[in-house]
């Protein structure tokens, strides 16, 4: 990773919540196991195109 490079780790829980809270806000309940799905598919693709990567230590 160059100098250059941001990285921002992102709480996942919060963004659960955050998720849930907005949902609901519109009169709409997803389950939380499908909030996660769908977040596992989102970030399998942007990893895809290069837009995540996975960040260690």
């Amino acid at each position: 990773m160059s100098s250059q490079e941001e990285v921002q780790v992102i709480d996942f829980e919060e963004l659960l919540r955050f998720i849930e809270k907005r949902l609901a806000s519109a009169g709409k309940y997803v389950r939380r196991e499908d909030i996660i799905t769908i977040l596992q598919a989102e970030e399998a693709f942007l990893m895809e195109k290069g837009v995540l990567q996975e960040y260690s230590e």
